[in-house]
């Protein structure tokens, strides 16, 4: 009897795909950026964005002889807002009176504040009331290539006068023993959020000195600054996230992916159907899987940005990961591998028959889909925890680094600007969420004895 070897190729659609929509655990937020305000909105809730930090001791550093202060303020740079640039905000900023912060601790966004301090009148630094777009002044960003504003808060007399009696600058460890840092929070106002870029604290001092048989004085500052060199926690406080993903779960046509609010799109894929759909449609033992793509449309990519009762536009950058990495990936900072984690931007195309452009993410799925073949080949009988695999949608930022000619991920964030993405779910009616499949294999066909 002879053989005669043979290829098909078959495509699929699998619309088996469960999805629905699930609050994950906060977890640390990167301290490059973050928010200082409060958001509230009718369809998601409030989500409130406060700061503690420490400030870096200037070692070695020693005041002129008759130094006397003058004030001191706390200055806040952010690169933009969102919400309502003209209503009112209130700040505040208390001192750490309880517990300092540990730099080689890690915080979660949900950090218990009262653990460090007790917001009483007596540890209240200072207080200042602004409005985004009108800040207190401005200053040139070369590095961000745009005019930065700023918020200066002066602290109180007592404050300026307890700061300005430390003498010890030998290192950090002594510096937080004296100082242990700030607690900044926004007080009223509930339609803005500022996207901050750096703190500081400055010191304002003057000092007499002889020249020429004359008695001269002299104005000076030192700048304390919240930097790399020491801990600053953003702390994020969404209060009705039950209740937000309670009355989320009830669109069903729907899936949302909130940020900084840790609510993400959870899919159920079914592995074990999926591997014996595709080895019986080619009856080989070696099947390639060509192209698994998931499409994920989003309803309101169309969003002009406008600061609305919808939050803001969708998230440019998303994430889709295997549940189980989502630890590795945001709590130990490990960089995704391309059987754990796929990475999609938001992408349009025009739509010649609504005359309107379509937004969506796209993630092939190809090589998760081959690792799940070739472990069903390894096993003869699958395990009931492999029937189905969950993953996550999460919006994120990435960092990219290029390296002779070549460009690669270095390193991904959760995302911590103000986000809300509406996607179609798979149970919705007019185009559910699916996985369109390409699949490949050889064959022996028996032609003859």
């Amino acid at each position: 009897m002879q053989g005669e070897d043979g290829v098909v190729v078959r495509a699929d659609t699998l619309r088996n795909i469960g999805s629905g929509v699930v609050a994950a655990q906060p977890v640390y937020m990167a301290p490059d950026s973050g928010l200082l305000g409060e958001c509230r909105s009718q369809d998601y809730g409030t989500l409130k964005a406060d700061i503690l930090t420490q400030f870096a001791c200037p070692e070695g550093w020693v005041y002129p002889d008759s130094s006397e202060v003058d004030s001191v303020c706390l200055y806040i740079y952010y690169r933009s807002y969102y919400g309502d640039g003209s209503a009112p905000m209130g700040l505040n900023a208390y001192w750490l009176d309880r517990e300092g912060l540990s730099y080689d601790s890690t915080y979660e966004s949900s950090v218990d504040v009262s653990r460090f301090t007790s917001l009483s009148r007596s540890v209240l630094n200072g207080t200042e009331v602004i409005s985004p777009a009108h800040p207190t002044d401005s200053i040139y960003s070369s590095s961000l290539g745009q005019a930065m504003p700023f918020i200066r808060m002066r602290l109180n007399e007592k404050t300026a006068k307890q700061l300005f009696a430390i003498r010890d600058f030998s290192s950090q460890k002594k510096f937080n023993e004296q100082f242990p840092g700030l607690y900044i929070t926004s007080t009223y106002g509930s339609s803005s959020a500022l996207y901050i870029y750096s703190l500081c604290l400055t010191i304002h001092y003057h000092f007499t000195y002889e020249s020429q048989g004359m008695t001269k004085t002299m104005q000076d500052s030192k700048v304390l600054y919240s930097n790399a060199e020491v801990k600053r926690v953003y702390h994020y406080d969404y209060a009705d996230r039950e209740q937000v993903l309670a009355r989320l779960e009830q669109d069903t046509a729907h899936n949302y992916i909130l940020s900084p609010a840790n609510i993400y799109a959870r899919l159920a894929i079914p592995t074990t159907a999926i591997v014996e759909r595709i080895l019986d449609g080619v009856q080989s033992r070696t099947p390639y899987i060509n192209l698994a793509r998931l499409r994920v449309d989003v309803m309101n990519g169309g969003s002009t940005g406008a600061q609305s009762d919808n939050w803001a536009q969708p998230a440019s950058e998303m994430l889709l990961l295997k549940e189980g990495a989502y630890d590795d990936l945001f709590r130990r900072n490990i960089l995704p591998t391309d059987t754990n984690a796929l990475l999609s931007s938001l992408t349009k195309e025009y739509n010649t028959d609504s005359a309107r452009y379509d937004y969506y993410y796209s993630f092939d799925l190809s090589t998760l889909f081959t690792a799940l073949l070739r472990e069903s080949r390894e096993r003869s009988v699958t395990s009931a925890e492999s029937d189905t695999m969950y993953m996550l949608l999460v919006p994120v930022d990435a960092e990219y680094t290029t390296s002779s000619s070549t460009t690669y991920l270095s390193g991904l964030k959760l995302k911590q600007s103000v986000s809300a993405t509406c996607i179609r779910s798979s149970q919705n009616n007019a185009s559910p969420m699916d996985v369109d499949v390409v699949y490949s294999g050889f064959y022996t066909k028996q032609i003859g004895k």
